[in-house]
């Protein structure tokens, strides 16, 4: 009879820990959710006003940062992707989308993996990238809106570069700010209790 209690308390302490996991696995999701939804809402708002395009897809990437930090895993990719879709399929102008999927979507996750290197092998992959989606877009433009690409001069090149690297420097400033101030404001560690 006691081995029986004692089996029947283990299979009662296992199907707890069990439900707290899948009450965890479905407040990642649902936190999740809210992350795409918010990126719509944001992209949205860059799909109307065309003049804050490029803005409104870089503050997405922002939320992007905040899955990283809260979920961590394949979380982020997985909003990402589904942000991505949903915006595609949702969204009336396509240009803000095809800045978000070619850059701002997944820059952010790449930026935790680079920053494992050494400084300078860090930079040398970010601006690898950065650039390579700057020529993926235009080729994009040109193929798909026939816009010539040449006309872009070189000066400008060198303009969205320097504008990279003072978007990286403030996802990182983003990054120190959400994890002392901004997470314990919008109290979002309860969510995860």
């Amino acid at each position: 009879m006691l081995l029986i209690n004692n089996m029947s308390k283990k299979k009662k302490n296992h199907n707890i820990h069990r439900h707290k996991r899948c009450i965890s696995k479905s407040q990642k999701l649902s936190f999740s959710a809210i992350m795409c939804a918010l990126g719509v809402v944001i992209l949205l708002v860059g799909s109307i006003i065309e003049l804050v395009d490029i803005t409104m897809a870089a503050i997405a990437s922002f939320l992007i940062i905040i899955c990283m930090i809260e979920l961590g895993g394949y979380m982020p990719w997985l909003v990402y992707a589904v942000t991505s879709a949903l915006g595609f399929l949702l969204l009336p102008n396509k240009t803000v989308m095809m800045i978000y999927i070619l850059f701002f979507g997944f820059y952010p996750i790449l930026k935790n993996y680079f920053e494992r290197l050494s400084p300078i092998f860090s930079w040398i992959a970010k601006f690898v990238v950065f650039n390579i989606a700057v020529v993926f877009y235009y080729l994009v433009i040109e193929k798909l809106f026939y816009v010539n690409a040449d006309s872009v001069k070189s000066y400008l090149l060198v303009l969205v570069n320097v504008i990279f690297f003072t978007f990286d420097l403030t996802l990182t400033l983003f990054v120190t700010a959400y994890v002392r101030k901004l997470r314990k404001l919008f109290q979002i560690h309860k969510f995860f209790k």
